[in-house]
């Protein structure tokens, strides 16, 4: 069995920000609905690790952008996953438009036991008959991120909401990415003309959480924490400038 899922996507209105073009913070969506679309066809979807009790966990993301391509542009996309170790797996994305790079990615999943909240072995659940492509996408290490942000400045409060609450009753992965650029203007956003963000799930969120955002600047960057009321860092990210 083949390991690699191609489709057209059109950039819809909703997928797009104040400049008319492919927002970020949706690539980050895109490539999450791909990777659970994915997951199903290879028999690794929700609705089978549920009855197993377990539960996809997505530990960190990489998305280097190059170009944003304008509303109800149609473009190709791509992912597929590494061959498995024994608790965790990348699994790499791309972005295309004709024969020129849009985006890339990769995130870093592991699964959990919902019965005793420790990692699971990836075997438990993997299809063992799945030939892997070994292409690598988006080859550059993940971010380094240091979680102590009680020094740092807060730039915004956020609230958990309902509608940031996925299907493992927690903050979903993309909301966190929602918020964080949530704490900026749009002409902030424009003049950080962001080329990679790396983001790293720490520990959940729950609703009703109220969680600080937090900013530490660095030469052609800037790092986020998101913290939650008891100090903890949520979510530690790096977001590279151009």
């Amino acid at each position: 069995m083949g390991v690699n899922m191609k489709k057209q996507v059109l950039v819809s209105t909703s997928m797009c920000d104040n400049t008319g073009k492919l927002a970020i913070r949706h690539i980050f969506s895109l490539f999450m609905d791909m990777a659970s679309e994915h997951g199903d066809k290879m028999g690794v979807g929700m609705d089978v690790l549920s009855q197993k009790n377990l539960f996809w966990l997505a530990v960190k993301t990489k998305v280097r952008v190059y170009h944003r391509p304008g509303m109800l542009r149609q473009i190709n996309a791509a992912t597929w996953p590494e061959t498995p170790g024994k608790i965790r797996c990348n699994r790499y994305y791309e972005l295309s438009e004709g024969d020129q790079i849009i985006a890339d990615g990769k995130t870093e999943w592991a699964m959990v036991d919902t019965v005793s909240g420790r990692l699971a072995r990836l075997s438990e659940a993997y299809p063992p008959d799945i030939v892997h492509d070994q292409e690598i996408s988006c080859e550059a290490p993940y971010a380094k991120i240091a979680d102590d942000f009680s020094d740092c400045p807060e730039i915004a409060v956020y609230t958990v909401r309902s509608t940031d609450i996925d299907l493992g009753q927690h903050m979903n992965n993309v909301a966190y990415v929602h918020a964080i650029f949530g704490a900026f203007s749009c002409k902030e956003l424009a003049e950080m003309d962001i080329r990679e963000m790396d983001i790293h799930f720490r520990i959940p969120c729950f609703e009703g959480d109220r969680l600080s955002i937090r900013r530490r600047d660095s030469e052609n960057s800037l790092e986020i924490g998101i913290l939650r009321d008891d100090g903890k860092t949520a979510v530690a990210a790096k977001i590279q400038l151009a």
